[in-house]
């Protein structure tokens, strides 16, 4: 991991004036700050997703099945159960209109938290902004079973609240790259942070169909789990994280002038800093451009955190411990993409061969063809187990293209307010998460193949028009509207080629 993080160039320190010159590692120690930063925030952003998505998987085992399945003529060989209930300890007789209703409900806090956590963010810096986001995410995580026992209206309101916890995380740690992260390392370090939400969904998944096997469908463990762990990392991150370099007490002189030198964009002093200029984003193109970009992103995202182990266990037959280790297999191999590409993106980059804007265009692209032809190829390999999964995963592995092209193009556009317009792009992306699940739920009444190969062609269509709209307005210079004043001064390499 250390290496993941290392430059190709060495640099050493000149004693008098205390500036890295080319003969030394930039990151000479395992103990650079910013190195624990980008672990803390991959944590982090790891523990937000696993408390968003392991509903998706509790509520299989938190519902009765009343589908009677038998009348599909497309549907795939099963174990012979009763056709009223598949789980004896189901506790809840919650339509999947219901259902997507629930699943849908954390978006409505969400976006709704977004904007304000940027101004948070900008203002109070990214650090406590984040980790106050998670910690009332776990508090009401800890809280989910007890709402979902007293009815589901407090079990959508507990996930609206979980919503605007979690709303400013990304926001906020938008903010805090980027003042610790300079260009030359963004798409590394920005896909190995954001990728987190990976291995968040990946633990969630994969242990809570593990823990409601062997706990005999125990399913409020899996919310108490998670909870906890959160808290835990959070009393961490208090201690071990800055919202600056300049506020961080033990960094070196070392990596603090090499942070000086190369952080370009970014005012030092926050009071010098116009308001946010949220007149000028909404007029700006490329950040229009983002927006509608990111919900192609989103649709895709949310539809398997959401969706994919029902489609598993409903669709597929998978058992519940199956489910849980199946839907979490394409989020494995995104996350080596997203890590992997992360490194692939700097050295195109660095070495010229492929300008920022053009490696932006080309890894958002083929983030988004992929998981549109897997997820179809999937719904066409009928019930052929291993084919479906495989095409799932390699499907939604390209998603990985995503984390170092259109999540850091944030930071090109504007490191002065990444946060807000982070906020404006996260929001809008968001709107995926609270029409996907209800319109999903109205589209598979009956959870057979067919409905759900119609759900698969419409995200597809959804996905291919919003990028299309971002390789058009897309760009990778700073915004004028990024300076307090007026400013010449442009990113190395920054041309919209």
């Amino acid at each position: 991991m250390y290496i993941y993080f290392s430059e190709t160039k060495v640099t050493t320190m000149d004693s008098k004036n205390r500036r890295p010159s080319e003969s030394r590692s930039i990151i000479d120690s395992a103990c650079s700050k910013r190195f624990i930063i980008a672990i803390m925030g991959f944590i982090g952003i790891a523990n937000a997703y696993a408390m968003r998505s392991v509903l998706s998987v509790a509520i299989t085992e938190m519902v009765e099945d009343i589908h009677k399945t038998a009348i599909d003529p497309n549907g795939c060989p099963g174990p012979i159960k009763n056709t009223n209930t598949t789980n004896p300890n189901a506790e809840f007789d919650w339509s999947e209109t219901l259902q997507g209703h629930i699943l849908g409900a954390f978006y409505y806090g969400y976006v709704f938290a977004q904007i304000p956590g940027g101004i948070l963010a900008q203002k109070y810096g990214g650090k406590h902004v984040f980790g106050v986001g998670i910690f009332l995410t776990a508090v009401l995580t800890l809280l989910t079973p007890l709402a979902a026992r007293i009815g589901p209206a407090y079990m959508i309101g507990v996930r609206v609240l979980e919503g605007i916890g979690e709303g400013p995380t990304i926001p906020a740690m938008n903010a805090l790259l980027a003042q610790w992260v300079p260009i030359n390392e963004r798409s590394r370090i920005g896909s190995f942070v954001f990728a987190g939400n990976m291995i968040g969904t990946i633990v969630a998944q994969s242990s809570a169909g593990y823990l409601l096997k062997v706990t005999d469908d125990n399913w409020p463990l899996v919310f108490y789990v998670c909870g906890v762990v959160a808290l835990i990392w959070y009393v961490f991150w208090n201690f071990l994280v800055y919202s600056s370099p300049s506020e961080h007490p033990t960094i070196t002189d070392y990596e603090l002038t090499y942070l000086e030198r190369h952080l370009k964009g970014v005012n030092k002093n926050k009071n010098k800093l116009k308001s946010t200029p949220w007149l000028s984003m909404l007029s700006s193109g490329p950040m229009w451009g983002l927006m509608i970009g990111q919900i192609a992103h989103d649709w895709a995202l949310f539809m398997i955190n959401a969706d994919l182990p029902k489609y598993m266990k409903s669709v597929m037959k998978f058992s519940i411990a199956e489910t849980g280790v199946w839907s979490s297999m394409p989020h494995v191999l995104m996350w080596v993409f997203a890590i992997l590409t992360g490194w692939l993106s700097d050295y195109l980059i660095s070495n010229g061969k492929l300008g920022i804007l053009q490696q932006r265009r080309l890894f958002s692209t083929i983030a988004c063809i992929g998981p549109m032809l897997g997820t179809l190829a999937a719904s066409y390999a009928g019930c052929d187990k291993i084919k479906v999964v495989v095409l799932f995963t390699v499907g939604m592995a390209t998603m990985g293209f995503f984390y170092s092209s259109m999540k850091v193009n944030v930071m090109d556009l504007s490191p002065n307010y990444a946060g807000p317009a982070m906020a404006m792009v996260n929001g809008v992306g968001a709107v995926a998460g609270i029409v996907s699940p209800p319109l999903i739920g109205y589209l598979i009444p009956n959870n057979t193949l067919l409905e759900w190969r119609n759900v698969f062609w419409i995200s597809g269509g959804v996905v291919i028009v919003a990028n299309s709209i971002y390789l058009v307005l897309a760009s990778a210079s700073i915004q004028w509207w990024n300076d307090p004043v007026p400013t010449s001064e442009t990113d190395d390499g920054d041309t919209d080629l």
